[in-house]
């Protein structure tokens, strides 16, 4: 293979590998319905909202199928909601849609990459013998944790940057209590631990790509070491 297909195939592969860790970790909150329910009693939601507890994981339970499985029509459980609430989950469900999209083509990218590399080693660079992913990697975490940073420093910032980014030009993502009361069953920390969830889902996984790269480095070098003592063992 000549220099540039071989970049090339470096840089693809990075990014497949890059979009695949984050696209996964975005989606273990999505499915993981659990995980809500965990922050009903730790919020005292039931209190907060008036709603009992299994309204609650019903409510929930009712947008997330309305948003992740299109399931018509739209509802928010026991809940009513306005039309400026209804447009921005449904701003939201875009944002889902796409997290599923580059999950399954980045997965379907990565296992054809696998096969190949098995069949070729020298099909992408591997800078200082590492996986050249583990680069590329690096960028979210840096963004992430910026964002973490600054949330740590100014929650209401992050949050309105946050929603700014992703939603530009509109502000149906701010929420009245009185005509959208499911926002009081979705307080700001639910979102934090999602986002904490999202952090630590990714850097298990680059972590994992790192330390295994780094075995197998060290592992090469062994070998390097071991057929070069051969070498010149039968030279002499």
């Amino acid at each position: 293979m000549n220099k540039i297909g071989k970049i090339l195939n470096t840089i693809i592969y990075s990014l497949v590998v890059t979009l695949f860790s984050l696209s996964f970790a975005i989606a273990i909150p999505l499915f993981w319905r659990g995980f809500y329910y965990l922050h009903i009693d730790a919020y005292n939601l039931v209190e907060v909202t008036g709603v009992s507890k299994s309204d609650l994981i019903y409510s929930f339970n009712d947008l997330m199928d309305s948003l992740m499985f299109f399931k018509t029509p739209f509802s928010e459980g026991v809940f009513p909601f306005s039309e400026s609430g209804k447009s921005h989950f449904l701003d939201c469900q875009v944002l889902f849609v796409l997290d599923y999209i580059i999950l399954i083509i980045s997965t379907v990218l990565l296992v054809i990459y696998l096969i190949l590399l098995r069949k070729n080693r020298n099909l992408i660079y591997r800078p200082f013998n590492i996986s050249p992913a583990i680069f590329m990697m690096l960028v979210p975490v840096i963004l992430l944790g910026a964002l973490g940073c600054y949330a740590l420093i100014d929650l209401n910032g992050a949050y309105t940057f946050f929603h700014k980014v992703f939603f530009p030009g509109k502000d149906n993502w701010v929420f009245n209590s009185h005509t959208d009361p499911i926002i009081k069953a979705l307080p700001e920390g639910f979102f934090v631990n999602c986002g904490i969830l999202i952090l630590s889902v990714y850097l298990i996984i680059f972590i994992g790509i790192l330390v295994y790269s780094l075995i197998r480095k060290r592992k090469l070098g062994k070998n390097k070491i071991y057929y070069s003592r051969r070498k010149n063992h039968a030279i002499y």
